[in-house]
């Protein structure tokens, strides 16, 4: 089993942190895991993506390609990875803020409205916990339950108010995905 995943959106949207707990997660879960951050010199409000790859085997390279999973937090970034997702992969973006419908046939789409779901438990800025429960539900890589104590060990002591936020955005997103 190898899992490619790419995370992509702005700075400032928790691009990075949205990977940092899948393959932390999946470590815990004693998987093989290889996390690629990236973004734009301007940090906040530029380019960010990462690419997490998790395998019960030996990872070769820690750069996707083609991804099996595709989450997406604006519409810049879906337009620049939709051709990176492998045939029969999965988009899961937030619908709240893209509107872009132009996929192909061959792949599964999970329109979230990640923002507009994260507004009413807290900020529209937290739209990538409930898209961490989406894809937890989608993938069904990785157990929620740890998933959620990952959460606990990685938001530092002087956050600690953001565990539980985090923790129902991420129970949130995956609640809204049907079975």
């Amino acid at each position: 089993m190898e899992q490619r995943i790419i995370i992509a959106g702005s700075g400032g949207q928790g691009i990075l942190f949205l990977g940092k707990v899948i393959a932390l997660a999946a470590m815990k879960e004693n998987m093989e895991v290889t996390w690629f951050p990236s973004y734009g010199a301007e940090m906040r409000g530029g380019t960010a993506n990462c690419m997490v790859v998790i395998s019960d085997d030996i990872i070769g390279s820690p750069i996707v390609k083609y991804a099996n999973y595709l989450i997406v937090l604006n519409e810049a970034s879906y337009n620049k990875f939709m051709d990176r997702l492998s045939p029969n992969g999965c988009i899961i973006y937030d619908s709240s803020i893209i509107k872009n419908s132009k996929t192909p046939d061959d792949i599964n789409i999970y329109p979230v409205d990640a923002s507009k779901e994260a507004s009413l438990i807290a900020n529209p800025r937290l739209a990538n916990m409930i898209l961490l429960g989406s894809f937890i539900k989608i993938s069904k890589i990785l157990n929620i339950e740890r998933v959620l104590k990952t959460i606990e060990e990685i938001i530092p002591p002087k956050r600690k108010e953001m565990i539980e936020i985090n923790k129902n955005l991420i129970l949130r997103g995956f609640s809204i995905i049907g079975n």
